[in-house]
Order: C-alpha cells, then structure tokens, then sequence
C-alpha cells in the first residue's frame, strides 16, 4: 500500500534544480525537471552510498563516490562505475570496480502535484 507524503510547495524546487527531501524517513532527491517533478532515492543501488542532489544535471544524476550516472525520471542507469573519487577509469578496472554488479536503475518514485503542493507515493 502506497502513502502520499506531502514534501513542499512547487515554488521550493527552482526551475532545474534538485533538493535532498525527507519522507516520512525515505531520503530522496527531487528534482524539477522543466515543469515535471521526479524523485528517486537518495541511495546508489551500487553499494548503496548517498547521491548528492547539487550533482544532478538536467534530468541526469551522477553519483559522487563512482560516477555511475542516472536518469531522474525514469531510474535507468546511463552509465556505470565511470570513476572513483572524480577519476575517470580505464575500462578493464570499471569491471573490477563494478565488483561483479550489473548495471542497475535507481528506485523512482512518483510524484503527484495537486495545485501548489507536491507529494509523494512512498
């Protein structure tokens, strides 16, 4: 079962930009994107590290700690374990990096506007 959580108003997420948000313990990253809203966890699905909402472009986010790189909207990995720390890799070391994981999407999670406010399904 599904809970709407209430997260702000439309006017706290600025045209192409990101926030960290609590819900109701659930860390995510919301973004607006144009006039859509998309939220995904605030959790790299590769060792489960925390993203980092001033790393989101567009509707792309790179984790900080490998450079795997994610889409906002639709939580399809773009690109996975590019580098370490800021430094782009080798292809033979992003697979050992990789530690044997498959590329993976981050968790989406829909976001629901009704007037001025933004909630979300958790």
């Amino acid at each position: 079962m599904t809970t709407q959580v209430l997260i702000g108003n439309v006017s706290d997420f600025p045209s192409e930009s990101a926030r960290v948000v609590d819900a109701e313990g659930t860390s995510l990253i919301v973004a607006r994107v144009g006039d859509d809203f998309c939220a995904v966890a605030n959790k790299c699905p590769h060792l489960g590290l925390p993203l980092t909402a001033n790393i989101v472009d567009g509707k792309t986010i790179t984790c900080p700690f490998h450079g795997s790189q994610f889409d906002m909207c639709s939580g399809e990995n773009l690109d996975w374990v590019r580098g370490v720390g800021g430094i782009k890799l080798p292809e033979w070391s992003r697979r050992m990096i990789a530690m044997g994981k498959k590329p993976g999407p981050v968790q989406t999670y829909p976001i629901i506007r009704q007037a001025e406010k933004l909630f979300v399904e958790i």
